[in-house]
């Protein structure tokens, strides 16, 4: 049995050298900050996973990080399943951007809250789908809500979720289509 990780998340010193990738800071453009996170991620065993992780903005810390899965598909549920994660990113990157926009327009709000709810569908022969299956994974959607207290003008509000919802860069991701490529390394060597 995987023994649970003693801290889920520990700020490091920095990113560890990455194999085979490069890590180059963050690049300020007239169009804005093209910036990029790097993570590094590693099977530890059963489900249990150990990443590192960091923004290439100097001013943003390292983190190493620690992610299962629950009992159904091999995990010991120690840790947020990768899922988990990838729902918790979304919700904070949104609240960044509201917090941020209510705070440049100077809007009084008491209090703002998120409950998101990210649909997907899991295609695991034997485990979430019948033998013989391909095995597949799709999302089916993002449902946010927001929970505002403040006597602003609705208008205004809703003005700042459009904005926010537009510059959160995590939202628009997993709404966006995205180009994205994968490499195969062998044996430390780049597969052809």
């Amino acid at each position: 049995m995987t023994q649970a990780p003693a801290s889920i998340v520990t700020k490091i010193d920095s990113l560890p050298q990455m194999e085979a990738m490069s890590t180059p800071p963050a690049e300020k453009t007239p169009q804005g900050l093209n910036l990029e996170v790097h993570i590094s991620a590693e099977t530890v065993s059963g489900g249990l996973k150990r990443g590192t992780v960091k923004p290439n903005i100097p001013t943003f810390g390292a983190f190493e990080l620690f992610s299962d899965e629950g009992t159904m598909i091999g995990g010991t549920d120690s840790a947020p399943a990768p899922l988990s994660y990838l729902a918790a990113g979304v919700a904070f990157c949104f609240l960044t951007h509201l917090k941020g926009y209510a705070e440049s327009q100077n809007l009084a709000i008491d209090s703002i809250k998120v409950e998101q709810k990210m649909k997907f569908q899991s295609r695991i022969p034997g485990v979430t789908a019948e033998m013989g299956n391909q095995m597949e994974g799709h999302s089916n959607g993002l449902e946010t809500h927001v929970l505002i207290t403040s006597n602003e003008a609705p208008a205004a509000l809703q003005k700042m979720i459009d904005v926010a919802h537009k510059a959160c860069m995590a939202a628009q991701t997993v709404v966006t289509p995205v180009p994205a490529t994968t490499t195969l390394y062998i044996n430390g060597q780049e597969s052809s």
